[in-house]
């Protein structure tokens, strides 16, 4: 009797459609046919032989397999040993044609994007690629060993059937403690153990803890605000529990020396019964925490670090921490595992350290596993999104594993009031010895505002309470980052020479006029300018990462020049080569070496090797200039991606880039910014790593009914971050995504249209939508030509309007409808709010008028259980008045205003709380007032010590900016 996996790591159900999950996978049996080398498949749970219609040939797709009783109609299949594309050792199975000829390959055709995880209605399919060429045609038979457990003591229940004492139990394979089910005891929680030694299952009954009732969870405030609300991290031990604590919440650990298992949160509504984790070996032996040898358990104390780049080491917190060993077939493995809480979060993590002490063959590792009370939740848990890496969410919690690739999952306890809520992180390599893998999950408290049970996420605080936790742990926090990226001016079309003339793609004294004249046209005139200046693309001989003949002395003089900027440099690397024929040209390179992608070591050596260079050694000789930027651009081809590529080697490629800036971040510069880019999906575990991923889709586009190309393109660029994110993944933030911001070139297929005030609109789009990271891929000569250069003022005015912000935008959310229905245009925009301050930007891109009407806290998203006004203003004297918006007088936040934007037209504001005893009203716009030996205020009317919102002069008073 077999388990059946394909070199993917889907395993086949009794129905032979995919799973992951262990517990699902079906029971097989092959009983030779007349002819060598075929077999008859039985399926063994479900007593059907797996058959298909015979024909003469066969084609590809889905549901080619047959379920039938009966043997004698029953067709065999051909099994060939073979060497899967990953180098597994597997079989392929073929059906037969009425000719006697082989045909086709068994194959979940299109693997689950075809047949979802689960599904029982389509079987598994055929494909025309062997083995060798698609993992998903090759098969590995695991044979499913019988175990004979003995119960000692207290009756359990397995499979439904009730064992007592000294009862025994066969089964295939090997049990595990949560497939066992103890009888409950008021006030004692049951823990199951099983003795791999002696196959033994014995069950021990503990004291529950009186879980104490936490102060409720009423409002999301971001980083840093909410710290005093949320309080100090404490921790405890009484007797053999271990509590971990704050204002908010509280859980609990058992230690029976044996092993640890969660006790339960009563704010999240977690329930008491579930290990910390578990670790899968070879082709699947799962394998709990408890079954493992336990060493040294600890509270420990983690100290502030006031210097640190992550918010989150600002503060101080306390942790459970555990030690565990396990040898599988000889190879062993040591775990460090945590539960952690810091000072002001309103969440718990658990992290894991594995390390191999051997090789180890790995499976799969669950570091989270938790049993929710859906009847106490007032909802049941569900996963939000359509991505690897989504978030688990119900009206009270939100939890997942803490990276992009992970499978989060709920499961409903049959016949209960519970829910399993879980997260895999699937393995399928070689721990390697002395090699460490980190892999963390996080579970914490939705705001109770009062409309926490609302259909409509936007209406709740659900996307704010998951920001609020993202802002804090995230690689670095959100910052202001504009950046010139030189791709259209200096590269597209440009940088394809053959082999040996990449010197001719793109030349250093081509990147030193660009930084000349910014700095120049910007920097001498406005005192700003861009956070980098990264090279896309062109600069590199093909394969290995270093710079060709026409950066000389590499970017040590372009990083000396925007030094004199305050500004970095950054660069382009594409881990699976890039585009167009030089993209060619680097594969072509690593062909016959085992292939230009991140699991391939020697290439990641390379890569990390040009990585660590440009990090390292991009300054003058007298240690002037710096490099701080990387676009790493394409992680895999798909322009449009909801996980990694299929199979193993996909999800390694995936683990690769995340390795690669893990890597970068702990050894060479922490706060550098990563631009992660085609490949990336719509998880927020992305920026627990990178600072942006791609909106996804084609560079430049446009849609909709509006001829004029650029209005057109903002439009289509707007539109896919509406549909891939916030409908489709509506917990991922939009405040540091990679959109092509603003492009504004005579080079390449994007607009055409030069006219000013579309530019204005594009430029503005670009830093309304609060994303840290705003592209800026424009021409000088086109910046100097446009309207007598004023872009360049407009462009500094957005740039301080950024950083100016900075202190909200990381809240930026969207604001109204879909860019393009498919059949109009919706007015929609951005906005931001963090309790004091607020942002809010508006765009009509039709060719009429539109109105829309919306209150300002359904704009801002503002918690129901806050009331108030907000004064807006126009951040820049050449905006229009809006019709319907009254400047610089306090508006009630449930007002509803009826907004009207002509044609074309994109209005940006700035807010602040009113206070209705100090609000300065009457406010008039006045360009010519002097601003010598003036008083400035806010527009709640207290003394502001920069030059913006109010200035009172002679008695009267103005807007200022």
């Amino acid at each position: 009797m077999y388990t059946i996996s394909n070199c993917n790591g889907l395993m086949m159900t009794p129905y032979t459609s995919p799973t992951r999950t262990n517990e699902n996978a079906g029971k097989f049996a092959f009983y030779a046919a007349s002819t060598e080398g075929q077999y008859l498949i039985y399926n063994v749970d479900s007593k059907v032989w797996v058959s298909y219609d015979k024909a003469y040939s066969y084609s590809n797709g889905p549901g080619k397999a047959k379920l039938i009783s009966d043997k004698t109609n029953a067709q065999p299949w051909k099994a060939t040993k073979t060497t899967a594309q990953n180098g597994t050792a597997a079989y392929e199975f073929q059906p037969i044609t009425s000719t006697g000829k082989a045909d086709k390959y068994m194959n979940w055709h299109g693997g689950i994007d075809f047949n979802p995880v689960d599904n029982k209605t389509i079987t598994v399919g055929l494909w025309q690629d062997n083995g060798k060429q698609d993992n998903g045609s090759a098969w590995v038979l695991q044979e499913m060993v019988s175990n004979t457990y003995t119960v000692s003591g207290a009756s359990v229940t397995i499979n439904g059937k009730t064992y007592n004492d000294g009862d025994k139990i066969t089964v295939s394979g090997s049990l595990l403690p949560s497939d066992v089910t103890a009888p409950e005891k008021d006030g004692k929680f049951a823990t199951v153990q099983i003795d791999p030694a002696t196959n033994t299952i014995t069950v021990a009954y503990y004291d529950l803890p009186q879980l104490e009732d936490s102060e409720p969870y009423t409002n999301a405030w971001l980083y840093p605000i909410q710290q005093d609300k949320v309080g100090d991290a404490t921790a405890w031990k009484d007797n053999n529990v271990y509590t971990l604590g704050n204002k908010v919440l509280q859980a609990s650990f058992l230690n029976t020396e044996k092993a640890i298992y969660f006790l339960g949160s009563k704010a999240m509504n977690l329930v008491a019964g579930t290990e910390p984790f578990y670790v899968s070996f070879g082709s699947g032996v799962s394998v709990a925490a408890s079954q493992m040898t336990l060493g040294k358990v600890e509270l420990v104390d983690l100290a502030a670090e006031p210097n640190a780049i992550r918010g989150v080491k600002h503060y101080a917190g306390k942790a459970l921490q555990a030690n565990y060993t396990y040898s599988y077939n000889g190879q062993q493995i040591s775990i460090v595992w945590r539960a952690v809480l810091r000072s002001g979060s309103h969440y718990l993590r658990t992290e894991m350290e594995l390390t191999g002490v051997d090789n180890v063959d790995m499976f799969s590792i669950i570091p989270m596993s938790y049993k929710v009370d859906t009847k106490a939740a007032g909802s049941k848990p569900s996963t939000i999104g359509n991505t690897r890496g989504k978030v688990i969410l119900n009206d009270k919690i939100f939890a997942g594993l803490e990276t992009p690739t992970a499978f989060n999952t709920v499961e409903d306890v049959a016949n209960t009031d519970y829910s399993i809520i879980q997260g895999m992180w699937s393995r399928h390599t070689t721990l390697k010895k002395g090699e460490t893998w980190k892999v963390s999950a996080v579970v914490g408290l939705i705001a109770q505002d009062g409309k926490q049970s609302s259909k409509n996420i936007r209406e709740t605080q659900k996307r704010r309470s998951f920001l609020a936790y993202s802002e804090r742990e995230r690689a670095v926090p959100w910052r202001a980052n504009p950046c010139y990226i030189s791709w259209y001016e200096l590269n597209i079309d440009r940088n394809n020479a053959a082999p040996g003339r990449e010197y001719t793609n793109m030349t250093a004294d081509g990147v030193l006029d660009v930084v000349a004249h910014w700095k120049s046209s910007l920097w001498d005139r406005y005192n700003v300018a861009p956070k980098n200046f990264v090279i896309d693309d062109g600069w590199d001989n093909y394969g290995t990462w270093t710079f060709h003949s026409g950066f000389p002395r590499e970017m040590r003089d372009i990083a000396s020049q925007a030094a004199e900027m305050g500004a970095s440099v950054g660069a382009w690397l594409g881990p699976v080569g890039g585009y167009g024929k030089s993209g060619d040209y680097r594969r072509d390179y690593w062909k016959n070496n085992g292939g230009m992608q991140l699991s391939n070591q020697a290439y990641y050596d390379t890569f990390l090797a040009a990585a660590t260079n440009l990090v390292k050694n991009q300054h003058d000789e007298n240690g002037k200039g710096s490099f701080g930027f990387f676009k790493f651009d394409g992680i895999s081809a798909q322009g449009t991606a909801v996980g990694p590529d299929p199979g193993d080697t996909g999800d390694e490629n995936a683990e690769g880039i995340i390795r690669m800036e893990q890597y970068i971040r702990e050894n060479l510069k922490e706060d550098i910014f990563f631009n992660t880019t085609v490949g990336t999906w719509a998880s927020p575990f992305w920026y627990k790593i990178t600072d942006a991923t791609w909106r996804q889709d084609a560079d430049w586009k446009k849609i909709g009914t509006n001829p004029n190309d650029r209005e057109a393109w903002i439009t289509y660029r707007d539109m896919q971050v509406y549909n891939i994110y916030v409908t489709d993944s509506p917990l991922c933030p939009i405040n540091t995504l990679m959109t092509h911001g603003f492009i504004l070139t005579e080079h390449g297929d994007v607009s055409k249209n030069m006219n000013y005030e579309n530019a204005l609109n594009e430029l503005r789009c670009a830093f309304a939508c609060g994303s840290g990271m705003v592209e800026l891929y424009n021409d000088y000569k086109l910046m100097d030509k446009i309207n007598n250069g004023k872009l360049w003022s407009d462009l500094a005015d957005l740039i301080k309007w950024q950083k100016d912000n900075a202190d909200v935008l990381m809240d930026a959310h969207w604001v109204g409808g879909n860019p393009w229905n498919g059949y109009r245009h919706e007015i929609y925009g951005w906005a931001a709010w963090n309790g004091k301050k607020s942002t809010l930007t508006l765009r009509n891109g039709d060719v009429a008028a539109k109105s829309i009407t919306l209150t300002l806290r359904e704009a801002l998203e503002i918690p129901a259980n806050i009331s108030g006004k907000i004064v807006l203003t126009k951040p820049f004297d050449d905006q229009a008045a809006l019709e319907g918006l009254t400047e610089g007088e306090a508006i009630d936040i449930d007002q509803q205003l009826t907004l009207t934007l002509p044609a074309n037209s994109v209005f940006m504001f700035g807010g602040v709380e009113a206070n209705d005893a100090t609000a300065i009203k009457n406010v008039v716009n006045n360009e010519t007032e002097t601003l010598a030996n003036a008083t400035f205020y806010d527009l709640s009317g207290r003394k502001a010590t920069a030059k913006h919102g109010v200035l009172v002069s002679k008695n009267k008073k103005y807007i200022v900016r």
